[in-house]
């Protein structure tokens, strides 16, 4: 997280508050999975997942990683009722918990999980889409392997409609992006770079949490 905890603190206490279940999904992740369970996206974060959902009136989401659910849970909660996400992962295990979750609110019916590697679900996803059985999803959210970002990212152009949001999770790398070292430093920094020239979106980046961009595709 690159804002001061205290700041972070603020502006969460004058967001929109969480719903109860986002604490319990918390408590329950850092059970599953204590030394990673901070690559949940936060409150803060998620307000901000759900409230762009509404602003562009979406209806259906493609998102890359589901770990333990809370983002999709965010976006659940900002879809209308016909309104449905597909989402990526490789760890069942992870997805369980997410499964628990969605079922929980009711809303598993909505979600399309697809498991296992997500390059091969992205090549399904564009043949539907090319064949004309899948409409093109109005936002799509990256937050999964790093190495696979640019990958992950062309391929939302394709599947995300024209005048719709990829929204890209952890493009800051805890400030490593200030002073690569790291390969994944140079992976996520060359990525922030390819983008700000990008002629097919149009990209801010901002500093939340671990930062996140917001990127509107163009038409091309």
């Amino acid at each position: 997280m690159i804002t001061p905890l205290e700041i972070e603190n603020y502006c969460v206490h004058h967001s929109k508050k969480s719903d109860s279940i986002f604490q319990e999904l918390a408590e329950r992740t850092l059970q599953f999975a204590p030394q990673v369970s901070h690559m949940q996206v936060g409150p803060l974060e998620g307000a901000l997942l759900s409230i762009i959902t509404k602003m562009i009136s979406a209806k259906r989401v493609l998102e890359f990683g589901t770990f333990t659910g809370c983002s999709s849970l965010h976006f659940l909660g900002a879809l209308p009722a016909n309104g449905s996400i597909t989402t990526l992962d490789r760890d069942p295990k992870a997805v369980s918990i997410a499964r628990e979750f969605w079922d929980k609110t009711g809303n598993s019916n909505r979600v399309e999980s697809l498991l296992g590697d997500a390059k091969a679900s992205v090549q399904k996803l564009l043949s539907e889409i090319s064949a004309g059985t899948r409409p093109h999803y109005d936002l799509a959210f990256i937050d999964a392997d790093k190495g696979g970002y640019e990958e992950y990212f062309e391929a939302s152009l394709k599947l995300v409609r024209t005048g719709g949001v990829v929204l890209v999770d952890n493009l800051l790398w805890e400030g490593a992006v200030l002073n690569p070292k790291e390969k994944s430093d140079f992976t996520i920094h060359t990525f922030n770079e390819k983008r700000k020239t990008d002629p097919r979106v149009e990209m801010v980046l901002l500093p939340v949490r671990d930062g996140i961009s917001i990127c509107r595709v163009l038409d091309h």
